[in-house]
């Protein structure tokens, strides 16, 4: 084979796997209830409850699949107990949650609840901390996509 041939092959393979290591292409479109956007940021609320001194979170997440069987994953702060609503069932844990998602079998509605923790809940009322909640949706090898969502404690008034 000649040599500037090999050379430019070396090069395109070295291209193709760049691009797919950077690619972010999302396997599903997202539209969330109870999540706001302010300060090029999405930020859900909690409610302190007074008699635990825990800060509960509610969202909704509405997922519109592009393609076939790609992971959804949500990670919590440290310490967090959830409530996931996924159609007729519901998982509980603690930290992160993990499911296939099959485009023909989404819920129109992906519901999570979440309790912070009453050391966290203080941290985050008094500003303290940046308490976040990391969703992501994978499917090898271009399928990519992340969003942040920050906890915040809804300001007085709002």
């Amino acid at each position: 084979m000649d040599k500037r041939l090999l050379g430019l092959l070396i090069v395109l393979v070295a291209l193709l796997a760049y691009a797919m290591k950077t690619a972010k292409l999302p396997p599903a479109t997202v539209e969330y209830e109870e999540v706001y956007y302010d300060n090029n940021r999405s930020i859900t609320y909690i409610v302190v409850n007074p008699q635990t001194g825990e800060g509960d979170g509610l969202f909704g997440l509405k997922i519109n699949p592009l393609v076939d069987s790609f992971e959804l994953r949500i990670k919590f702060p440290e310490g967090t107990k959830y409530v996931v609503g996924y159609g007729n069932e519901s998982f509980r844990g603690v930290d992160s949650f993990s499911i296939k998602v099959e485009k023909g079998k989404v819920p129109e509605w992906v519901y999570v609840q979440f309790t912070l923790s009453p050391e966290l809940t203080k941290k985050v009322v008094r500003g303290e901390v940046n308490a976040t909640i990391e969703i992501r949706m994978s499917k090898l090898p271009l399928w990519r996509w992340e969003d942040t969502i920050y906890i915040e404690k809804q300001k007085e008034g709002s």
